[in-house]
């Protein structure tokens, strides 16, 4: 009886969902960016961004990245990381969503499109979670060279998505060993 007890309240745990909550903060007006991440929602990471130094240390980065990929090859285990990462991703649900961005370039051409591009972007995210995106407002300012960028989600999964996300990743490797490739221009 006390194994039937500790099997259904293991299940219950497996099966509760985790709760996360995303808010960034982006304000080039102010020079300020913040990051936090809540975890049922207690903060579990805060991060302040300085926007002109990490422009201005992009550029130097990026160079020295080249350089640097060119001698580190990818490893197994990253490689299964980050199918597992998209895995998970793929199952995560999204119970709330809100944007509000104003977009400025300086030029009338380059904002309407990056507005258009950052709503394409919106939507999708909104419609490949299953989630309706009516909360989004990005606006573009015509006139100005500023970004100003602010989203809240709230974000679930459970254990059991995690588990069985990994699992579809190991057997999925697994059974493609020893299997032929397929390609697309290949007539069957």
């Amino acid at each position: 009886m006390i194994y039937l007890v500790l099997a259904i309240i293991i299940l219950h745990i497996i099966s509760l969902p985790l709760i996360f909550g995303v808010k960034v903060d982006i304000d080039t007006d102010l020079n300020i960016g913040k990051v936090s991440i809540t975890f049922l929602f207690i903060p579990v990471f805060n991060k302040k961004i300085n926007i002109d130094r990490l422009l201005n240390n992009q550029a130097k980065q990026d160079e020295e990245s080249e350089q640097h990929a060119d001698k580190t090859s990818n490893s197994a285990l990253k490689n299964f990381l980050k199918a597992c990462a998209i895995e998970i991703l793929k199952v995560m649900r999204v119970n709330d969503a809100d944007l509000n961005a104003r977009i400025g370039l300086g030029d009338a051409a380059a904002s309407g499109m990056a507005v258009g591009i950052l709503r394409i972007m919106y939507t999708q995210f909104c419609a490949y979670f299953g989630f309706n995106g009516d909360d989004g407002i990005i606006v573009p300012d015509y006139e100005a060279e500023i970004l100003k960028f602010d989203f809240f989600g709230i974000f679930s999964i459970s254990f059991a998505n995690i588990i069985f996300a990994m699992c579809r990743v190991v057997f999925g490797t697994k059974s493609h060993l020893g299997e032929r490739r397929r390609y697309a221009n290949v007539a069957e």
